[in-house]
């Protein structure tokens, strides 16, 4: 793929982000969590909105020079309970564009981003189960399929962020624990 270019979206970006995310519910309807009618519905302002970068939100592009050909969001919940998940969500690349890495950059993409939150420990998504190019390429990514069965056509998938420094400081931890009941001194009675 020639030039390509992945950012996040910003409010500037409403129109291109709106064209393509309406192709994609035309195309893949029953990928994504809204009707056509219902997004096609909402104001430009709103949209703008939702391209805002939040703690909780980030929707990145891939652009092939100014155009718009892929778009992929990651949301997590504020919800303390759940704050160490988010979601990979409305994931489309144009048809003229698949094939030659745009999706794999969004995806690469969305994990660095989750990889500088701290407390994030994984990243879900969910991808219809005959979607073999996306299963492919989450699979490839490394996310790996839950044990739950397929709803609705829809398989759910999970990725566990590496987390290097946690798992040292946790393993020091752990042996520094075990160091001090090794030598814990026990009086004899």
């Amino acid at each position: 793929m020639p030039a390509t270019t992945v950012r996040p979206l910003t409010p500037d970006d409403a129109r291109a982000y709106r064209a393509l995310r309406l192709a994609g519910i035309a195309e893949l309807p029953a990928t994504f969590c809204t009707t056509h009618a219902a997004e096609s519905g909402l104001p430009l302002a709103q949209i703008a909105q939702r391209l805002r970068t939040t703690p909780h939100q980030i929707i990145f592009g891939v652009f092939d020079g100014e155009q718009l050909i892929a778009i992929a969001g990651l949301r997590r919940e504020p919800i303390a309970v759940v704050h160490d998940k988010a979601s990979l969500w409305g994931v489309y690349v144009a048809p003229q564009a698949r094939g030659r890495g745009a999706g794999r950059q969004l995806v690469q993409a969305a994990i660095a981003h989750a990889c500088t939150i701290p407390e994030l420990g994984r990243v879900r998504l969910a991808v219809a189960q005959d979607n073999l190019a996306a299963l492919t390429l989450y699979l490839s990514c490394g996310f790996t399929l839950e044990d739950s069965p397929a709803t609705d056509g829809m398989l759910q998938m999970q990725l566990m962020l590496p987390r290097p420094a946690r798992a040292s400081a946790s393993a020091s931890a752990e042996s520094n624990v075990f160091m001090k009941i090794n030598t814990l001194q026990i009086p004899a009675k």
